[in-house]
């Protein structure tokens, strides 16, 4: 059989898409560092936070966490689905919050890495902290034995974040520029009175 009768195997050219996203590596090494600080602080405060709070106020603020762990969650996804040429216009007519939410999608990378992965990392490590030393007290108030506390609390937290995470993955993507434009609109806000402060 001839070389020349065997079928070449085709080369696909997948090209990038077009994308002013920027990336950089100095970001991991930052990310990693703060990341560890983070986490080390905030599980600190939280011990030191629940000896002085009661098993209802301990529950409350386990359910800040998990919902500031999906609302984080839900901006990181929604970064990464936004466009960017519906703000242009937007920015054109000089709309508060069109030229942030741009710079928003444009460090999406960034953006999506420290909600999705630091901020949901850090609320994991706190929630789960929070959660041991509920059921720790829990099990000093009413005399209870074995691992079954544990258990119940830790599967419903966990429940509860990922169904939650679950949820607002669909609302997210769909509304992405949406979402991107309330975090625009929040970062002209905090940039305008810190303008303010600053002339005073």
């Amino acid at each position: 059989m001839d070389k020349s009768d065997i079928p070449r195997k085709k080369k696909f050219n997948i090209p990038r898409p077009d994308s002013n996203v920027s990336t950089s590596h100095k970001w991991t090494v930052i990310v990693t560092l703060l990341s560890f600080i983070l986490s080390v602080f905030f599980s600190f405060l939280t011990s030191v936070a629940m000896k002085s709070l009661t098993v209802f106020f301990a529950f409350i603020l386990l359910l800040v966490i998990i919902a500031v762990n999906i609302i984080f969650d839900m901006v990181g996804t929604a970064v990464q689905s936004a466009e960017e040429k519906p703000f242009h216009s937007l920015a054109a007519r000089r709309v508060a919050g069109a030229r942030e939410s741009i710079s928003v999608i444009r460090h999406a990378p960034q953006l999506a890495n420290m909600c999705c992965d630091v901020i949901g990392d850090i609320a994991g490590i706190i929630s789960g902290a929070t959660t041991a030393l509920i059921v720790a007290e829990l099990v000093q108030m009413f005399q209870l034995k074995g691992m079954l506390p544990s258990l119940i609390l830790t599967g419903l937290v966990g429940a509860l974040t990922i169904g939650g995470k679950a949820m607002s993955k669909g609302i997210s993507m769909q509304n992405g520029n949406y979402i991107v434009f309330i975090v625009g609109r929040l970062m002209y806000f905090f940039k305008h009175i810190s303008l303010r402060r600053k002339k005073k």
